[in-house]
């Protein structure tokens, strides 16, 4: 029989209807390790030190309302900080590090996508679609059922790319090293997040909203998240020369030989970056090799599998 347990929270702020959300994850963990070992040892009278995937028993966390799942977090923001280093919101800080620990939609994607049976001459092509569900236009329900997660990955993608161009002066302050630690500490932590999309559910969209105004930040399907969960970020940038052989200006999405021409990869450049450097690159693609300043990005095996541009430096001459 079904059995649905209730931790109950009274007193400070959840007599408000609210709790501190880094104290009630870190309770969600510690509870849900508790149950899923507990579990462990119902059936077999001993527990793993180490919760894996196999091990995962399942026991589910269940939304107050029927259909898909939200969870809700409030920031009042910058506390008792008069001066705070940054004058941006969490939304702001979170399309920063997404930018960069998310890969672009490729251009083939893009263009397989818009040229498919589903978008055919009568409907919109993926970036038409996007621009149209951000200005109210378009109505997601209305897109062919194969586009829609495209075209909600890609307004996330344009979102984030408005969202930094109006911070810009605010984003200018995050330097090489404070970017290294962001990123070095956002993507284990974005992978975590991810894993959520095994089982529990198939998207995962981050939002903003202020003054009652929703806007995308993030947004992740099954296979994003697999190749997420599955990666590391390097923690530190490295040069390489290499030749770049497709780039798409707009969305920063391209394509580069690394390793003598031995390998070729994809990269994204971050929409905060990429107005700073787009012409430098369109220019320096007409020499041989371009000296790229990179985070690499690599599977379980170390191989590398993309790259995330941090930026460009004059090439070296030979």
């Amino acid at each position: 029989m079904s059995e649905k347990l209730t931790f109950h929270f009274e007193g400070a702020l959840a007599d408000e209807h609210r709790m501190n959300f880094y104290e009630s994850a870190r309770f969600q963990y510690a509870a849900s390790r508790l149950l899923v070992k507990l579990s462990q040892f119902r059936n077999a009278g001993k527990f793993k030190q180490k919760i894996s995937h196999k091990s995962n028993f399942d026991v589910r966390l269940a939304s107050q309302t029927d259909g898909s799942f939200n969870i809700n977090v409030e920031d009042k923001g910058h506390g008792a900080l008069a001066d705070p280093f940054m004058n941006v919101s969490l939304g702001d800080l979170v399309a920063y590090v997404s930018e960069r620990v998310i890969e672009k939609l490729s251009e083939e994607a893009l263009q397989d996508a818009s040229q498919a049976d589903s978008l055919a001459e009568e409907q919109p092509t993926i970036d038409q679609a996007a621009e149209g569900i951000i200005s109210s236009a378009q109505i997601l329900k209305d897109l062919p059922e194969d586009a829609r997660d495209l075209v909600r990955r890609r307004v996330a993608e344009i979102s984030r790319e408005t969202r930094l161009s109006e911070n810009s002066d605010a984003i200018a302050k995050i330097d090489f090293a404070r970017s290294e630690k962001l990123i070095a500490m956002a993507a284990p932590l974005i992978s975590e997040m991810a894993t959520a999309l095994r089982r529990s559910a198939d998207t995962l969209e981050v939002s903003s909203s202020k003054s009652g105004k929703s806007k995308p930040v993030l947004f992740l399907d099954q296979d994003m998240a697999s190749e997420i969960v599955t990666s590391v970020v390097d923690k530190e940038i490295t040069a390489i020369l290499c030749d770049v052989i497709q780039f798409n200006k707009d969305n920063g999405w391209g394509k580069v030989r690394i390793e003598n021409g031995a390998l070729t990869v994809s990269f994204s450049i971050p929409s905060d970056i990429l107005p700073r450097i787009k012409q430098t690159l369109i220019d320096t693609m007409k020499q041989d090799q371009v000296y790229l300043q990179t985070y690499f990005v690599r599977d379980r095996a170390g191989d590398v599998i993309r790259l995330i541009i941090a930026g460009i430096l004059p090439t070296p001459m030979t």
